[in-house]
C-alpha cells in the first residue's frame, strides 16, 4: 500500500477493491483454523502428537474444500465490480489481480496452518524469523514489480504488487515446510487421513469464529466499497487509516494469539486456576500496550501519515480521522484479547451474535446513514458527515462489543469460583 501510494490512486483504487474481497475469503479461512489452534494447544498440553496428526490433517482438508470456493469466487467476480460500479479502467486492473489472488489463497492459508502448529508447539520463534524472510523477499519483490527496473523488468503497478504476493507466498510455504518446521511436526501422509470427530471439534469453534472475523473484514470492506461514490481522495485517506489500523491490530492480535495458545495449553494440562490467572494477565498486558500505541500515534499522527501518502488532500483527510483511529485501537484490543479468553473456554456463540449484530447495525449500517444523511435527533444537527461518519460509528460499535464481550468473560470466571 506504501509503495503503491507513490505510483498511482487509481491503483490504490483498485488494491482496495481487490484486498476487500480478498481479505473476507482469507480471514474466513484464518476464522476457522481458530479452532485448530485452541485442539492443538490442548492436545500439546496433554502430549497427545497422534491427535496433533489428525487435527492437522483436518486442517488440510478445510484448506483444500475453502480454496476451492474461494477460488471459483475470484475468478467470477465480474458481477460484483458491475454491481459496485466501478469504471472500465478501474475493472480492468481489478480483473488479473482477482486471478493471481485465486492462486494465491491456497499457500496462504496453509502457511498459516503451519504457524499455528508451530506456535501451539512452543516454536514460536521459527515464525518470527520465518517472518522476517517474507518481509524482506515481499518489499524486495514488490518494489522492484510495481516500479519496475529500468531496461530489465516493466512497471505493472498494482498487479506487480500481487504477483509478488503469489510467488512470495508459495515461496514461503516451501521453504517453511522444509527448512522451519521441526521434522516430527510434518504431515504423516500416509494412513487415514479423514477424521470426523476431530473435524467436528475443529469446526465447533472454528465457525462462530470465522463468523466474527467475517463480519468484521465484511464490514470493513463494505465501507471500502460504499465509500466509492465520495471519490479517490476519500478512498484513499480511508486506506491509510485502515492500513495503519491494520498495522496497529498486529500487536494485540499477536499477543492475544500467543496468550490464547499458552492458556489452552494449561487447560490441557488440567490447570485451570493458572489458566484464569493468565487469563486477567494477558487482559492487562493487551490492553496496555494498546493504550501505549495509541498515545504514540496520537503524538506522532503527521510523521507516520506521511508515510502512507504524499497527496496533501488525503494527508488532510486522514489526519482528520487519527483521532477516530486511537479510539477504535484501544477498543478493538480489548475486543480480540476478550474473544480470544472466551474461546478458550469454549464459549463462542454469544461473542457471535453481540459482534455481529452491533458490528452490522452500529458500524455499518449506522455509519452509512451518518456518512450520507443529514441527523436531526432532539437538539442535535449534523450535517452530512462523509467518511467520518463511518469511523464514527465504527468506534462506538467496537467499544460497546469490546464491553459486552468483557463483561461475558467476566461472568464467566465467576461461574467458574462458584464451582470450585
Amino acid at each position: 500500500m506504501i509503495f503503491l501510494s507513490h505510483y498511482s490512486p487509481q491503483h490504490v483504487a483498485a488494491m482496495a477493491v481487490c484486498l476487500s474481497i480478498y481479505s473476507l475469503l482469507f480471514v474466513s479461512g484464518t476464522g476457522i483454523l481458530q479452532g485448530m489452534m485452541q485442539e492443538l494447544a490442548e492436545a500439546y498440553g496433554r502430549r497427545a502428537f497422534d491427535d496433533i496428526q489428525k487435527i492437522l490433517k483436518q486442517s488440510i482438508l478445510i484448506v483444500i474444500v475453502l480454496s476451492v470456493f474461494a477460488g471459483w469466487l475470484l475468478t467470477h467476480a465480474d458481477p460484483l465490480l458491475h454491481l459496485l460500479k466501478a469504471d472500465s479502467a478501474l475493472q480492468a486492473l481489478i480483473q488479473p489481480c482477482l486471478w493471481l489472488l485465486a492462486w494465491t489463497l491456497p499457500a496462504h492459508l496453509l502457511v498459516r496452518i503451519l504457524y499455528i502448529l508451530t506456535q501451539a508447539c512452543g516454536q514460536a520463534k521459527r515464525v518470527f524469523y520465518a517472518n522476517i524472510f517474507y518481509l524482506i523477499l515481499k518489499m524486495s519483490l514488490a518494489y522492484c514489480l510495481i516500479f519496475g527496473i529500468q531496461g530489465y523488468v516493466p512497471a505493472y503497478g498494482v498487479k506487480g504488487a500481487f504477483i509478488a504476493h503469489l510467488t512470495v507466498q508459495w515461496a514461503l510455504l516451501v521453504v517453511y515446510y522444509l527448512i522451519f518446521l521441526e521434522k516430527q511436526l510434518r504431515v504423516h501422509w500416509s494412513g487415514q487421513f479423514f477424521y470426523f470427530k476431530t473435524l467436528l471439534k475443529i469446526l465447533r469453534i472454528g465457525l462462530p469464529s470465522a463468523i466474527v472475523v467475517f463480519i468484521d473484514v465484511f464490514t470493513i470492506s463494505a465501507i471500502a466499497l460504499l465509500i466509492l461514490p465520495l471519490g479517490e481522495i476519500m478512498v484513499n485517506a480511508h486506506q491509510v487509516a485502515m492500513g495503519l489500523a491494520g498495522l496497529l491490530f498486529m500487536v494485540p492480535f499477536s499477543m492475544s494469539s500467543a496468550f490464547s495458545i499458552l492458556v489452552s495449553t494449561r487447560i490441557g494440562e488440567n490447570q485451570v486456576q493458572s489458566a484464569w490467572d493468565l487469563t486477567f494477565k494477558a487482559l492487562r498486558a493487551v490492553v496496555a500496550s494498546a493504550v501505549v500505541l495509541a498515545i504514540l500515534i496520537a503524538i506522532f499522527q503527521k510523521p507516520i501519515v506521511t508515510l502512507f501518502s504524499d497527496n496533501k488532500d488525503v494527508l488532510a483527510v486522514s489526519l482528520a480521522l487519527m483521532f477516530l483511529l486511537c479510539w477504535m485501537h484501544i477498543f478493538d484490543a480489548i475486543l480480540v484479547i476478550s474473544v480470544n479468553m472466551l474461546r478458550c473456554w469454549k464459549v463462542v456463540v454469544f461473542p457471535m451474535f453481540i459482534f455481529s449484530g452491533v458490528l452490522l447495525l452500529g458500524g455499518l449500517g449506522g455509519g452509512w446513514y451518518l456518512a450520507y444523511h443529514p441527523v436531526s435527533l432532539f437538539n442535535l444537527n449534523l450535517d452530512v458527515l462523509g467518511i467520518s461518519g463511518f469511523w464514527w460509528m465504527l468506534a462506538i460499535s467496537y467499544t460497546f462489543a469490546a464491553l459486552m464481550c468483557l463483561l461475558c468473560l467476566g461472568l464467566k470466571y465467576h461461574k467458574h469460583l462458584q464451582t470450585t
